[in-house]
């Protein structure tokens, strides 16, 4: 009877920075195109509009943005984006509860 050897496994835990952009890249584009619809439905059409067009060029333009070094200028100018619409939003959906 052979006697299996085990070796240890070796966990690598380098992170790839264009896996890590893409994953941020996708949360984002889902969160655009949430607050679009939201945006949609309290009467900022415009605005909704402008979100989904946002949403689909960073969805098509991801792994350009992954790969290019100015793609972390990209992603901090989405997420000012999302948290300033995200912002506006809340603000009016309170005014709307409050009258």
């Amino acid at each position: 009877m052979k006697i299996r050897q085990t070796r240890p496994r070796i966990v690598t835990t380098t992170c790839d920075p264009v896996r890590q952009r893409l994953l941020v890249i996708s949360r984002y584009v889902e969160n655009i195109r949430r607050l679009a619809r939201l945006a949609d439905r309290m009467g900022h059409s415009e605005l909704g509009t402008a979100m989904m067009e946002v949403a689909g060029c960073m969805e098509r333009m991801s792994n350009d943005i992954a790969v290019s070094a100015t793609g972390a200028i990209i992603l901090r100018r989405a997420a000012r984006l999302v948290g300033t619409v995200e912002g506006l939003l809340e603000r009016q959906a309170k005014l709307s509860v409050l009258h």
